[in-house]
């Protein structure tokens, strides 16, 4: 079961990085690098609502007040129930951690640590990005 879920967490964050970066990235192939984080988190199904509600709210104010933060998109999978999916984007490892210092980050830490009860992290740097024009 541990490896099923691995894999479906790998696709899930291969599926997210594939996915438009932004419309002022238009090129096919990134000429920076980029620094990219994907996050599962998992909670009981009668926390599921308000941890949504919490990530929305991290992931609006992550790029509306973090200059280095570029996208923090959430997804969630009907085979995955009770699950969010975080795909985000940043300039660099700098800009991630100050998203990790952040006012809105330490509120969703604090506010989600009673109610996530799996989380699985990848980081890493994009080495390109392949996609359509918008």
């Amino acid at each position: 079961m541990e490896r099923t879920y691995l894999t479906r967490f790998a696709a899930i964050a291969a599926f997210a990085a594939s996915l438009s970066f932004s419309a002022a990235l238009a090129d096919p192939v990134t000429s920076h690098q980029v620094y990219v984080v994907s996050v599962d988190f998992g909670s009981a199904p009668e926390n599921f609502a308000r941890l949504k509600e919490l990530t929305f709210a991290n992931a609006k104010s992550s790029i509306s007040d973090e200059a280095g933060c570029r996208q923090f998109d959430v997804y969630e999978v009907p085979n995955s129930p009770n699950h969010v999916f975080l795909y985000e984007a940043y300039d660099d490892e700098t800009a991630f951690k100050q998203h990790l210092a952040s006012p809105h980050y330490k509120q969703f830490s604090d506010e989600t640590a009673s109610i996530i009860t799996s989380r699985a992290v990848s980081r890493g740097n994009m080495l390109a990005m392949n996609r359509k024009p918008n």
